[in-house]
């Protein structure tokens, strides 16, 4: 019965297709992200209108922002995350 009470993961499926998969192997070794997770990409023209989109709402909608800068991984070109300059002066 507690084979049953198991969470059933991504992991318990890829063990049962390959006995020898090993949960290390599920990020990437470079910036540790998910292999099996659909990111946006640095050379992806689609991508990058969403990053563009992202960044001028952010931009808009927050007066303090002076800049945005999307970060992505130097090996695999996976987008990581946003890094934005705020002016002090102006936040509360």
């Amino acid at each position: 019965m507690a084979k049953y009470n198991k969470s059933l993961d991504r992991a318990y499926f890829e063990k049962k297709k390959n006995p020898k998969y090993d949960d290390g192997d599920k990020l990437t070794k470079c910036c540790k992200q998910s292999k099996y997770q659909k990111t946006m990409m640095k050379g992806n023209k689609e991508d990058w209108r969403l990053i563009e989109d992202h960044i001028e709402r952010t931009l808009y909608d927050y007066t303090n922002t002076i800049s945005v800068t999307p970060k992505f991984c130097n090996e695999c070109d996976r987008f990581i995350e946003y890094i934005s300059k705020i002016n002090l002066e102006k936040t509360w």
